[in-house]
């Protein structure tokens, strides 16, 4: 899973982008438009931090943003064109990754992902019991 972070971390840099913004990117491509608080739960950002990213996404030119017609109170995002790098790289690394999953049946396959949604489910509801457990503003040492 680190390698995943890191990957991402040097296409953002190399692209010059947050790699929270390149996440957003890679969401919006695959969905084609999400509201603002879908976008923002997907990658696990308060609407704050999303509203933050839109605007940087808007910027260089990666999404545009829009009122939805049927609740003002909700932002649409729909993906823009991507920029020609971002898709050369990600087409480059999905080579190299569909012989990976070839290998394996459609079963096999559906078996991963349950497991990981499950995996990620239990990591959902453990985050707010390990915050909680965690003292405030205080530094943790370990012993060595």
């Amino acid at each position: 899973m680190r390698l995943c972070v890191d990957w991402i971390d040097s296409v953002a840099e190399t692209l010059d982008v947050h790699p929270t913004d390149l996440m957003a990117c890679s969401y919006l491509y695959e969905a084609g438009t999400m509201t603002a608080g879908e976008l923002a739960k997907a990658i696990g950002l308060t609407t704050g931090a999303m509203t933050a990213a839109i605007d940087r996404l808007e910027r260089a030119g990666f999404a545009k943003r829009e009122t939805d017609p049927h609740d003002r109170r909700k932002v649409i995002v729909k993906s823009a064109k991507l920029p020609k790098e971002l898709l050369a790289m990600r087409e480059e690394a999905m080579k190299k990754i569909r012989p990976v999953f070839s290998r394996y049946t459609d079963t096999e396959i559906s078996r991963m992902v349950k497991s990981m949604q499950e995996l990620a489910d239990v990591f959902e509801k453990e985050i707010p019991t390990f915050k909680r457990s965690l003292p405030k503003n205080k530094s943790i040492h370990y012993k060595k």
